[in-house]
């Protein structure tokens, strides 16, 4: 069963539980998110519904047997309540579940931030509802993992056998408010506690960040922990490529990783062109759908079925999912 397990989900209404900042979502900001997203022009009152129909429809016509889609909590203060301030995105777990209606190719991966004052109370409250992850993003959220007040909330996800995929490194999209919590030594604490983690980008500091690398600090780790994953995520991107060799290279490391695209992140083929070829890297650049388009790109570059597959393993997916058919392959070449 092949999943991409990191799919985004955008929204601006607040009738649906969305938010995004002015400086995200004003002027020129708007108009390259809504070009990443492919629809230019859409306006905001339209944006949601569009991109959410086009998501289900790309999804359903892959040869992906399902696709998770993100939500994303707001920031929260030391109290425990919304911080409307530093709050950049929020994408609610309502209106995730409600996407996630859709299809039954869509599987919801809900975000709790364990700062929120009745963050156990939603964490079952999602689960309960069907989620097969919980999505963090530290820098942005200001969540420090390894503070010993989350211990609780790392015990209870554990007892619920619900992953935690986390963004690792540095966070290039949505503003940090402190990078340093996207350091794989802050896993440490929910991994003690017994939580599978997918550390997002196998904790890839990125192209931009030269001079400290934290991909090599989850390598490392990954002998010590293991309950502890990655996924490949972005790793067909400008900004991350040079990852995916470092994992195929890596007897271990393709042991534990997982599928996932990082949509709306574009898969670029021509950054493996060399490897490629041009024609190869052509066709698959010609594939329209970009999840399909990022899937045969892995493929095209040595991401073996147990790589794509892995992930139906590590989450925590519906037992009437869990059993249905598996699709033939990857359908690379199509």
């Amino acid at each position: 069963m092949i999943i991409d397990a990191h799919v985004h989900l955008i929204g601006l209404r607040p009738e649906n539980g969305c938010y995004l900042s002015p400086r995200l979502s004003g002027g020129w900001a708007y108009q390259w998110l809504t070009r990443a997203l492919g629809m230019a022009g859409v306006g905001r009152d339209e944006l949601d519904g569009a991109y959410a129909n086009q998501l289900t429809a790309w999804v359903d016509e892959s040869t992906l047997d399902a696709a998770c889609l993100l939500a994303f909590d707001a920031v929260y203060d030391e109290a425990g309540a919304y911080d409307h301030e530093r709050t950049q995105v929020y994408i609610s777990n309502d209106y995730l579940f409600d996407v996630c209606a859709r299809s039954e190719k869509l599987l919801p991966i809900a975000s709790v931030n364990p700062q929120r004052r009745d963050a156990i109370d939603e964490l079952e409250r999602v689960v309960e509802q069907g989620a097969v992850a919980i999505k963090l993003l530290p820098n942005s959220q200001d969540i420090d993992l390894a503070r010993p007040t989350y211990r609780g909330f790392w015990e209870r996800m554990a007892k619920l056998d619900v992953p935690l995929l986390t963004h690792t490194s540095f966070e290039h999209t949505i503003p940090p408010i402190n990078q340093a919590w996207g350091r794989p030594a802050k896993l440490i604490l929910p991994l003690d506690c017994g939580v599978r983690v997918i550390a997002a980008h196998c904790a890839g500091s990125g192209v931009v960040h030269p001079f400290r690398e934290d991909f090599d600090d989850w390598r490392v780790m990954l002998e010590r922990f293991p309950n502890l994953y990655g996924d490949i995520s972005a790793m067909a991107s400008i900004s991350r490529f040079p990852y995916l060799q470092r994992v195929l290279d890596d007897e271990l490391a393709r042991r534990r990783v997982i599928l996932g695209s990082d949509h709306p992140v574009p898969a670029n083929p021509w950054v493996f062109a060399r490897r490629l070829g041009w024609q190869r890297a052509r066709q698959i650049h010609q594939i329209a759908n970009p999840l399909q388009r990022n899937l045969e790109l892995f493929a095209a570059m040595g991401v073996d079925e147990a790589m794509l597959r892995r992930g139906a393993q590590v989450l925590r997916l519906p037992r009437e999912f869990a059993t249905r058919p598996k699709t033939a392959g990857s359908g690379a070449g199509r």
